[in-house]
């Protein structure tokens, strides 16, 4: 079962809160589908609140960085950590381990990559593991969205989280093709986090740089 959420703007000045509806579900599945529901929550019609200006950290251009501002209620800033994604030999693993700095009451999250080009990776063996207290329904922690990228996420049910912690690690392994292309990246294009599915808020867009470069 795949639930796509609607495409929205990518200019970080005009960027949006929304509130996204939470469905009602059987007691049995309460437990995996409620997260299941909540981490594909789309957007809906309600008042938008204004989210602050994310701000990257690091020099200017087009070169994505590990490390990103964004100033919010929920999040001051998230980070890649430093090791794992170094290796760039073809047939390799390469691991984003993702840290969020300054939490306050977050409960869920919820992160989208862009691979490209996404002939460079395995996109089906890519697995992402959750540090606890966050979980995901999914198998592999990820759903392939159509246009290959990558959606990841993870919500805790028992407690809030704040100060600074591990979300979780994205593993993926490179293709033999590697050597051959040029301009190899996995950039974060959306990154959400709240204490709720309709209290979250929502970073996006190209301006976000936040990611990181193989070749």
């Amino acid at each position: 079962m795949s639930i796509a959420c609607p495409a929205a703007g990518t200019d970080l000045h005009t960027e949006r809160l929304r509130h996204h509806p939470e469905g009602t579900l059987p007691v049995r599945s309460l437990f995996a589908l409620a997260l299941f529901t909540t981490l594909c929550a789309c957007t809906s019609n309600n008042p938008d609140v204004a989210l602050p200006q994310a701000g990257v950290s690091g020099p200017g251009g087009d070169e994505l960085m590990q490390s990103v501002a964004l100033d919010g209620r929920y999040i001051d800033s998230i980070r890649i950590a430093p090791e794992g994604w170094q290796e760039r030999a073809p047939g390799q693993q390469v691991t984003i381990t993702f840290e969020g700095l300054g939490l306050a009451q977050v409960k869920q999250f919820e992160i989208i990559i862009e691979a490209e080009p996404a002939s460079a990776f395995a996109l089906d063996d890519a697995v992402f593991t959750p540090q606890a207290p966050f979980i995901t329904p999914f198998a592999t922690g990820i759903q392939l969205g159509d246009d290959d990228t990558i959606r990841l996420g993870g919500a805790s049910l028992a407690e809030v989280v704040s100060g600074n912690k591990t979300f979780g690690a994205l593993t993926l392994t490179t293709k033999s093709g590697l050597g051959s292309l040029r301009n190899t990246s996995l950039r974060v294009t959306l990154i959400s986090i709240g204490p709720s599915s309709n209290d979250r808020e929502r970073y996006e867009g190209e301006d976000l740089r936040f990611g990181v470069q193989l070749n």
